[in-house]
């Protein structure tokens, strides 16, 4: 849901560098929705920093300096003060850098882990298009752009969850110096119909065409909306687990796998963990420790936490544990979900 909101960010931003102006104050709506929805807006916050500096360092005199100061400057002010428009306040701008310092968390969870090139990635073959442009066909760009781009291709080296963002920032930032250089060649060679074909296809969309493209977006969201949402069963749906649960009126607090949480929040049910991350490192690992049999901590966490039901892949080695602790007993099994239960909890 963010995805959009960044490339509109980033594109507004590096129009407003390319003409030379400040950015639209009309963006600070944006950064509002963003920080509700997504604790990536600290990247927009982070990427307009560092075109204020681009700004500042290449402004040709004192004179243009200061006024890319004060125009891009009021606008970074705004830009953080929107950003504090959610119910967490100035917790939410240092929420994302406590993240930084979670380095359990980071080094068990699939998606904060580096990208696995035993597999296939998108990154790699991003990885070779700049390489061989840059090799072979000559590109150059500005030396901010570059650092830029390689702080991107960091991010996305270090944690694999940034390479959606390096895939979308980085055509962005590098347009404004490749668009030249792209016509010169381009114009070194007898134009062909799928050059005009993609001119045509390069021009601003008119008004029609976004109306156009609005009431197909619209339609389409009607027919696929019709009914209801519905999550059909896979291996982070336990639906079939969860109704279980509830033809027998179990309540309380569950303890669930962390993949579940997001399905239990679609469900109305308050996880007791999910892939938000402000759980904090050590509420994670001792998580992490507990079900997975590397400490002796889930009977103590049960008891803190006054779990009254679990909902747990059949892989984890909690299951077993709990097979044989006393008090509890197993409601459901399915290819997806373990779902144990305190008896005296159960309710027919």
């Amino acid at each position: 849901m963010t995805l959009p909101i960044l490339v509109l960010w980033v594109a507004g931003l590096v129009a407003a560098r390319s003409q030379e102006r400040r950015p639209s104050f009309w963006l600070a709506p944006l950064m509002t929705l963003w920080a509700n929805l997504h604790s990536s807006y600290m990247l927009g916050l982070a990427l307009a920093g560092l075109l204020v500096g681009e700004a500042i360092l290449l402004a040709p005199d004192r004179p243009s300096r200061f006024r890319a100061l004060r125009g891009w400057g009021l606008f970074g002010a705004l830009s953080v003060a929107a950003a504090l428009i959610t119910p967490f306040g100035i917790h939410g701008l240092i929420q994302p850098f406590e993240l930084t310092q979670m380095s359990y968390s980071s080094a068990i969870l699939v998606e904060w882990m580096s990208p696995n090139f035993q597999h296939y990635q998108p990154l790699e073959l991003w990885l070779m298009i700049l390489l061989f442009a840059g090799l072979s066909l000559g590109w150059r760009l500005p030396p901010t752009r570059v650092a830029m781009v390689l702080l991107l291709l960091h991010l996305a080296l270090q944690h694999g969850r940034h390479a959606e963002p390096f895939g979308f920032i980085a055509p962005l930032l590098l347009a404004p110096a490749l668009a030249p250089q792209l016509a010169e060649r381009l114009a070194r060679r007898p134009t062909s119909s799928l050059d005009r074909g993609m001119a045509e296809l390069a021009k601003p969309a008119n008004a029609r065409g976004i109306a156009l493209a609005a009431a197909v977006l619209l339609a389409l969201t009607v027919v696929m909306l019709h009914g209801g949402v519905e999550r059909n069963t896979d291996k982070v749906t336990p639906s079939a687990a969860l109704a279980a649960v509830q033809a027998l009126n179990v309540t309380g607090p569950v303890l669930n796998d962390y993949g579940f949480g997001g399905y239990l929040i679609f469900s109305g049910i308050k996880p007791f963990i999910d892939g938000r991350y402000f759980y904090g490192d050590a509420f994670i690992r001792r998580y992490i420790e507990a079900t997975n049999g590397f400490s002796d901590q889930l009977p103590v966490l049960l008891d803190e936490y006054g779990i009254t039901w679990t909902l747990l892949n059949p892989k984890t080695p909690a299951v077993a544990l709990l097979d044989h602790l006393p008090g509890w007993r197993r409601l459901h099994t399915d290819d997806i979900a373990v779902v144990h239960v305190r008896d005296v909890h159960t309710e027919r």
